[in-house]
């Protein structure tokens, strides 16, 4: 099974459920005020303008695999989940001072059009904290046994709060040199926090084991490591045509994925050029890509991520999912693994 496919095929079901989620926030918002229906309507676009949902199809996928069946209640849990993560993607864009995502703006430039940067970063701020509120509202409504609602609820605002102090300590590395040990410790609850609400939500809905449950939380947890580390180091390496960005964006803002880190200790030289905190030229982005690679930075990194992917799957296989959920998540932690040799 190849997970591109079912991604396409169960992300259009979630999105169906999801634009009617939606809709029903811009009419609310109207009748309150007209500028609510405005906010809302941007707001309805961010979220489902491309992507292929791969948070809330793990939910899917996991139920199904546990319960034998997909049913609306868990489309609409999948709904939540999508406003739980684009909740957190809107904060982590201003903070990141992101301008562009899945080619349009992020949220806080469009609201701050015709208007000024404090209210474009504030509105999106509140409308962050409202998908949330959102999503929990989803989750209520879906129609589940209400302590297994209770428990998928306690779940989220765990990962939530779990997410947000990763944030933290990622902006706190732009300002100090952490080592591995230290950002094994905020990676663990950043992708792998999500991950994990993901996955758990679908394995606590459809009743699965605690041996099950205990699986999925490990198998998350390194999914989301791997996950991180090659994305971290797309960042870095692939070009502004494969990715829509100038490679090595973060390192501009000082920030210290894995990668990085591995090379600051290995080579002294990458340390001032990231002290500036600015924006790479040409010259300088090829310098730095080739000190990472050539200090063994890069390869150590990729051997890290694909130990944690291996382990992931092995988990996986041991839960008692049926086979075709096993092969969808076997099929994208492969992805993971083998697109680390398309950067070098």
């Amino acid at each position: 099974m190849n997970y591109t496919d079912v991604l396409d095929n169960y992300g259009t079901i979630i999105e169906e459920d999801l634009k009617k989620r939606m809709d029903e926030m811009v009419r609310d918002g109207k009748k309150y005020h007209p500028f609510l229906g405005d906010v809302y309507d941007a707001t309805s676009e961010f979220v489902l303008r491309g992507g292929r949902r791969l948070s809330a199809v793990s939910t899917l996928i996991v139920y199904q695999g546990f319960s034998g069946k997909t049913d609306d209640k868990i489309v609409r849990v999948c709904s939540a989940i999508e406003l739980y993560r684009h909740s957190i993607l809107i904060h982590d864009d201003i903070v990141d001072v992101e301008e562009r995502r899945r080619g349009g703006e992020t949220l806080h430039k469009i609201f701050a059009r015709g208007l000024d940067e404090r209210f474009g970063i504030g509105t999106a701020m509140f409308v962050g904290n409202i998908l949330y509120a959102l999503a929990i509202e989803c989750l209520l409504e879906s129609g589940f046994e209400s302590d297994r609602i209770a428990d998928a609820a306690k779940l989220l605002a765990t990962e939530f709060r779990a997410v947000n102090e990763s944030q933290i300590l990622d902006m706190l590395f732009e300002y100090k040199d952490p080592d591995v040990n230290e950002w094994s410790v905020m990676a663990a609850r950043r992708a792998a926090s999500l991950f994990k609400a993901s996955m758990l939500t679908g394995g606590l809905l459809a009743s699965a084991s605690d041996k099950d449950q205990d699986l999925l939380l490990k198998a998350s947890r390194h999914i989301g490591f791997a996950f991180d580390i090659q994305d971290d180091i797309i960042d870095t390496f692939a070009t502004e045509e494969q990715y829509g960005r100038i490679p090595c964006g973060d390192i501009g803002k000082r920030k210290k994925p894995l990668h990085v880190i591995l090379a600051l200790q290995k080579d002294s030289r990458l340390a001032a050029i990231m002290q500036e905190g600015r924006c790479l030229d040409e010259a300088e982005i090829v310098h730095v890509q080739s000190l990472i690679r050539e200090c063994g930075a890069l390869d150590e990194a990729k051997s890290i991520s694909r130990w944690h992917a291996a382990q992931a799957e092995d988990l996986i296989a041991k839960t008692e999912m049926d086979q075709d959920a096993k092969d969808f998540f076997v099929s994208f932690i492969r992805f993971v693994d083998e697109s680390l040799d398309w950067y070098k």
